[in-house]
């Protein structure tokens, strides 16, 4: 690992300048590069020091390209699904990398770049981290301030390890090791076991150290809550098929990327853990169906302090995003992202039940009326309205082929556009004074991930609990009840049924959100099913005052199974650790 800690993790003992984040707490306060000595004998450079830890929470949200200044790259995980398409589809970049399974930039597919640059950032943060924990007791700080850092630096050192989880399998464990850059160091990775207790422990620890709220100027900082959560997202992904019995490791790597046997008692630390955060009554869902239906959702996705929001990235209020990568040519916007017909489809109607349904009422002639609330708020489409000029009236955005600016094949190769976590008010090159940033969990996160976990545990004894976390969501959702007041939602669903069901409402509730679909299709080993896949547009056409559209593929989907399942151990580590380091499955 010795590139690493050259090459990368000497910046750890430096301060960094905090480039672009947000106001409040993380507010641009740059500094010139000082010593650990100096930083950790004054206040305001210590707590600039702890601040450099938010850096690269970016890359976790959004792409491996993305760092804390680089939000103009909205894309990736997303647009490495069956969702949505990204519209620079170089070789180069991680989505076209990833939907045609080709992964041999620079000729070696294990030295893919974006993979390098993922697992570096992690380990960068964590050596900041690291830093910060072996040196803050020093500062000038009262007691109470020492122990709400050290609780942050704790709980952001265990996600940038969850990111690396998730990725790569077992990760090399550094504990509270500061290490010298110029040091040679063999270190081996941790087992997946031992990565996920370890992550654990130290979730566990920041939820006793973390206080129930922050606000004021320290919104966005991680809370008790937030610890829970994640610790509930970890357990998770640790039972979910990838890795709960369904290892894909063999030989040497096996117990890297998984389990050696399928255990219950892994769902079980799921739901109670997740149950926690629940019965904390600090989150909720925002329900307002008053205003118009499925109003809370949208305020959920688009207002910078609200009591869904868990554990988020905020942004700078001087910065555009999102709307300025995601909006319409015409509306300032660069499109950089686009929605597939199939995330359109899986939008059920208002009545909840799908658009395949014989009784939705579905009518392939209007497909955009009568739908899930949250369709409108999520994807603009064929007439769709949107504010053309700053305190305008909102008119038509056109993506039939041949409309000026937007149209399909110009502008969008799908005919929709996502709209997702944009204020109604803003433009794509207008200052979003809201500020929302993402969210990595949300309160509804929860409740899925909840039922989720029931599910697996015994659908028929958890069936009343697993529906009112569901009838939940879609209440909120602005879908009608109906006469049984089950919101669209099927009877006696078996278990595949039943997991079936809440894994498309995960897709449709978290569309374009901090590639949700994109681990979620990794864990449940869903991937392989994209394979040979064709994702499709819906093209529109316009003759006089008539218009017709029809369905028509775009991307086919190719997924190499094993391999694509974790990310490679860049090839340099593997080089230059001489066998100390082991390689995933398939690479």
């Amino acid at each position: 690992m010795k590139n690493i800690f050259l090459g990368l993790f000497c910046i750890a003992i430096l301060v960094y300048g905090c480039m672009e984040t947000s106001e409040g707490f993380l507010s641009d306060k740059s500094t010139s590069n000082v010593d650990t000595e100096a930083v950790f004998s004054d206040s305001s450079l210590t707590v600039q020091f702890h601040t450099a830890l938010y850096m690269q929470l970016g890359r976790v949200a959004m792409s491996p390209h993305t760092a804390s200044s680089m939000i103009n790259d909205y894309k990736d995980y997303e647009a490495a699904t069956d969702n949505s398409r990204h519209s620079h589809f170089a070789k180069s970049e991680f989505t076209p990398a990833y939907t045609k399974g080709d992964f041999t930039q620079n000729g070696i597919n294990a030295n893919y770049s974006l993979f390098r640059t993922s697992w570096e950032e992690m380990y960068q943060s964590i050596q900041r981290c690291n830093t910060f924990l072996q040196n803050y007791q020093k500062a000038p700080l009262s007691e109470t301030k020492k122990v709400n850092l050290a609780g942050e630096a704790r709980f952001l050192r265990a996600f940038y390890y969850f990111h690396l989880l998730r990725s790569y399998g077992g990760a090399p464990l550094l504990y509270d090791q500061v290490l010298d850059p110029f040091g040679d160091y063999m270190i081996p990775r941790g087992t997946f076991e031992e990565t996920v207790n370890y992550i654990a422990s130290e979730l566990d620890f920041a939820a006793g150290m973390l206080p129930l709220v922050q606000d004021g100027i320290d919104y966005g900082r991680p809370t008790k809550g937030a610890a829970l959560a994640l610790l509930g997202k970890l357990y998770l992904q640790a039972a979910s098929p990838l890795h709960n019995g369904g290892n894909v490791g063999s030989g040497d790597n096996r117990l890297l990327t998984g389990y050696d046997d399928y255990q219950m008692e892994r769902w079980e630390k799921a739901a109670k853990k997740l149950k926690e955060v629940i019965d904390l009554d600090t989150y909720g869902l925002i329900v307002d169906n008053t205003t118009r239906p499925g109003n809370g959702f949208y305020q959920a996705t688009t207002t910078r302090v609200n009591k869904e929001r868990v554990w988020f990235w905020i942004t700078t209020n001087a910065h555009t995003f999102p709307g300025n990568v995601l909006m319409p040519k015409s509306r300032g916007g660069s499109a950089r992202i686009v929605p597939y017909h199939e995330l359109v489809q899986a939008f059920p109607m208002k009545n909840g039940l799908s658009v395949d349904d014989p009784d939705s009422g579905y009518d392939a002639g209007n497909p955009y009326e009568n739908r899930d609330p949250r369709f409108g708020y999520t994807i603009i489409y064929n007439g769709a309205k949107w504010i053309k000029t700053a305190n305008g009236n909102p008119e038509p955005v056109y993506t039939y082929r041949g409309a000026t600016d937007d149209g399909i094949f110009v502008s969008t190769a799908t005919g929709y556009y996502f709209r997702k976590c944009v204020g109604e008010s803003l433009l794509g090159g207008a200052t979003n004074k809201e500020a929302q940033g993402l969210s990595f969990i949300r309160y509804a996160d929860v409740l899925l991930m909840y039922a989720e976990a029931l599910t697996e545990l015994d659908v028929n004894a958890n069936r009343t609990e697993i529906e009112k976390q569901l009838f939940a969501i879609r209440d909120r959702a602005g879908i009608d009840p109906g006469n049984n007041g089950r919101y669209g939602i099927p009877a006696d669903m078996n278990k595949d049924a039943m997991l079936e069901f809440i894994i498309n409402e995960r897709r449709i509730e978290f569309a374009n959100e901090c590639g949700n679909r994109f681990f979620d299709l990794k864990r449940r080993k869903l991937y392989e099913k994209l394979n040979g896949m064709w994702t499709s547009a819906a093209v529109w056409e316009k003759v006089g005052d008539y218009y017709s559209w029809s369905v028509q593929p775009v991307e086919q989907h190719f997924f190499d199974t094993p391999r694509m399942y974790h990310s490679a151990i860049p090839q340099k580590e593997i080089n230059s650790s001489k066998g100390t380091l082991i390689q995933n499955p398939g690479w």
